[in-house]
């Protein structure tokens, strides 16, 4: 069994297994970052520009959020949007999350993006 999971490198895995698994640590980062970073946190929001467009994208990383609603005009909302969690508000954190969201909306671009300082 132990020799079998040495064989399981990332680039052994299937592509949307690949996905999957980066989508996961991507999730466990923002879970982590905004209940221990706040200090990044808002370095990071300094540097961010532009707006939701409300695509719903984001609510479907790695699995899609029981609290999306697709509305009939193709845009998203939150069904919590005042009690939703804190990693959900402050998405997008960083230039990794536009990057994670992309590989599962690529011709669709995000509102937000974060200038250099």
């Amino acid at each position: 069994m132990l020799a079998r999971l040495k064989t399981l490198r990332p680039s052994r895995l299937h592509p949307k297994v690949r996905a999957k698994v980066a989508q996961g640590v991507g999730k466990l980062r923002r879970f982590t970052l905004a209940r221990m970073q706040a200090g990044y946190i808002a370095r990071m929001r300094l540097r961010r520009r532009g707006e939701c467009r409300r695509c719903g994208l984001c609510c479907k990383l790695l699995f899609e959020c029981p609290f999306l609603k697709n509305l009939p005009d193709g845009t998203c909302r939150c069904r919590i949007q005042g009690r939703k969690p804190d990693n959900c508000a402050v998405f997008p954190i960083d230039e990794r999350d536009l990057r994670e969201r992309d590989l599962i909306g690529a011709g669709q671009p995000c509102g937000f993006h974060f200038h250099n300082a």
